[in-house]
């Protein structure tokens, strides 16, 4: 059990190299835990025993779980094709999360390096 009050922010791709018109935008839920000015707090989380949670969801294929995770660059999304989640599973990098609201953009770029941008459609 998380130490920290976390809310679930969901993102809608909106954008990426890979998709065609007309494809199903993929979505992903994270956990995360807001200071008093509603930026994400890097300290609760270095604080929190608990790893905070992560999904991502694509047309036509099983949810894969993850986690949030935080270093020196920044946050990032882990998913992990299987039940076990493996420590050097591949980050995906969320450039400048800054403070989410529903209608941001964010851009989140891939392990292979690509760029997506991925639209906050939820916060709670």
């Amino acid at each position: 059990m998380s130490a920290a009050k976390l809310v679930d922010v969901t993102l809608v791709m909106t954008w990426s190299p890979g998709t065609g018109a007309g494809d199903e935008p993929a979505r992903i839920v994270f956990a995360i835990a807001l200071d008093g000015q509603g930026q994400p707090d890097a300290g609760a989380w270095l604080a929190d025993p608990a790893p905070w949670p992560a999904r991502y969801e694509a047309a036509g294929k099983p949810p894969m779980a993850g986690d949030v995770t935080h270093d020196e660059d920044g946050w990032s999304l882990r998913f992990f094709a299987d039940a076990a989640a493996a420590p050097d599973a591949p980050m995906h990098r969320i450039l400048h999360l800054g403070m989410p609201r529903p209608g941001e953009v964010l851009t989140i770029r891939e392990p292979n390096g690509a760029e997506a941008a991925w639209r906050v459609v939820g916060i709670g």
